[in-house]
């Protein structure tokens, strides 16, 4: 399990995002190794409880910018996690956060360096592969990013590219890290698939073959404090996901059957599920109707074409990389499912 040294005893680390998934797993690491995270959060209630007995909790939000000075003062390091992550939502709602809140919280680095109190050790970015855009053939990361043809991936790419240059103008260490898909208890990748592979309806796209650019979360957090500290990661951009090959197919097939899952699996090619998406979304649109299509483009890329993106630069770079194994990962995901769906009285 990657460590991160203890800045200063007065050096707050600061975390954006903590009632997310990734975010709230790596506020309870740092947690975990002793640290005292500084948590800006809209609304603290969504915390874990440990959270909310053991972290400096400051209520607050990257569109109010007022709210961010007094969370970035005296951080050493800062991990921005929070972000639009839906599959579905308005361009303008991804936009928002995603690139006028890191503008934001940029301005309030830069209004504390004004006051005198300099700027943190490290600033590491949690952004995508998303930004590749769904490309046929796996991508390094010098591969363009300009997200393609889906607001989220574009919206992130913007988000980093603002990141990495006023960032660099400011004179501040940036990291920024692209996963892959994340899994692991709390996912929401666990939880939506695994609730139509219990009892519903899930799509398989062209036989599953694609790589599922499975990436285990506590994978995931040994990179960022690695990224956090490590001379390699000073501007620098990684993608991150595990060094093992997993189809979706065979992803599919673990999760359905360590859930004793009943639900069926759609298989079709994909230039007719592509088809497909475009009419329910269309459909969908027409209709004004609200939430999101059973079936959309986005969903369809995801499931049909590789995120099995390079991983050499972050290899290179000495990172550490899946530390906990595929096997160790679903059965870990399998077990936090059942036990999350019995709470629920849906066993």
């Amino acid at each position: 399990m990657q460590t991160m040294q203890e800045p200063g005893a007065d050096a707050p680390i600061l975390l954006t995002g903590a009632t997310g998934f990734i975010g709230g797993h790596l506020a309870l690491r740092l947690l975990e190794q002793g640290h005292r995270p500084r948590l800006l959060v809209r609304e603290p209630r969504r915390l874990h409880p440990r959270l909310l007995e053991g972290a400096e909790v400051l209520q607050g939000d990257l569109l109010d910018p007022a709210s961010l000075l007094p969370a970035v003062r005296g951080c050493a390091r800062v991990f921005h996690c929070a972000a639009n992550v839906a599959t579905w939502d308005r361009a303008e709602a991804y936009e928002a956060v995603n690139v006028d809140g890191v503008r934001n919280l940029l301005q309030a680095l830069r209004a504390r360096a004004d006051e005198g109190d300099g700027l943190p050790e490290r600033l590491v970015h949690l952004s995508t592969v998303d930004v590749y855009g769904y490309p046929r053939q796996p991508a390094g990361e010098d591969a363009p990013a300009d997200g393609g043809a889906f607001g989220y991936g574009r919206s992130k790419a913007r988000g980093e590219a603002l990141l990495r240059e006023q960032a660099t103008r400011m004179g501040l260490s940036w990291a920024v890290l692209r996963p892959t898909n994340v899994m692991g208890p709390r996912s929401p990748f666990i939880e939506r698939i695994g609730d139509e592979l219990r009892s519903g309806l899930m799509l398989r796209v062209g036989g599953g073959r694609a790589d599922c650019g499975f990436l285990y979360v506590d994978n995931l957090l040994d990179c960022m404090l690695w990224a956090a500290q490590a001379p390699e990661a000073h501007q620098a951009c990684f993608n991150v996901r595990d060094p093992v090959q997993v189809s979706w197919a065979r992803f599919l097939a673990d999760l359905r059957s360590g859930i004793a899952g009943r639900g069926l699996v759609l298989d079709l090619p994909e230039p007719v599920a592509e088809g497909a998406a475009r009419l329910l979304q269309a459909g969908h649109r027409l209709l004004r109707l609200r939430g999101e299509p059973l079936l959309h483009p986005l969903l369809v890329r995801m499931f049909g074409r590789s995120c099995g993106h390079s991983v050499e630069r972050l290899r290179a770079a000495g990172a550490p990389l899946g530390a906990v194994g595929y096997e160790q990962a679903m059965q870990r995901s399998v077990q936090w499912y059942r036990q999350h769906r019995t709470a629920h009285g849906q066993a």
